[in-house]
């Protein structure tokens, strides 16, 4: 289950909702069908994929721009080291900036376009 759009973002959820509202009414969610069950884990992991794509919690990069980036340095052939020197920030950081630990400032923003080739529409989303 992939999520195309906002509005089926906004479908799934309620689906999902109605799902809880019904695993609640029966008094616990184990008591769903084994099909409301996979229904239930499916939609969960497509609003999270989703989630995390374009509405990333604060201080979190999104899972596109790191998808972008990596998928650059790996066109590059490039060690994720090497890429970190290039946009002049320490290996350490660009790690934490790949998993959300440390948010993008503006300066690394702007190198990670330049240098690395990174679409801007992904940088500025």
């Amino acid at each position: 289950m992939t999520i195309k759009s906002e509005k089926e973002y906004k479908d799934y959820e309620a689906r999902l909702e109605k799902l809880i509202e019904r695993g609640t009414e029966l008094g616990d969610m184990e008591l769903l069908s084994d099909n409301e069950k996979t229904e239930f884990t499916k939609l969960s992991d497509a609003l999270d994929e989703y989630g995390r794509a374009y509405h990333p919690l604060p201080g979190r990069m999104s899972t596109l721009l790191t998808d972008a980036i990596l998928n650059q340095v790996k066109e590059r052939g490039l060690k994720q080291k090497d890429a970190a020197r290039m946009i002049g920030i320490s290996a350490t950081t660009f790690c934490d900036l790949l998993h959300g630990r440390r948010s993008l400032s503006f300066d690394v923003a702007r190198s990670l376009h330049k240098v690395l080739g990174v679409p801007a529409d992904v940088v500025l989303a």
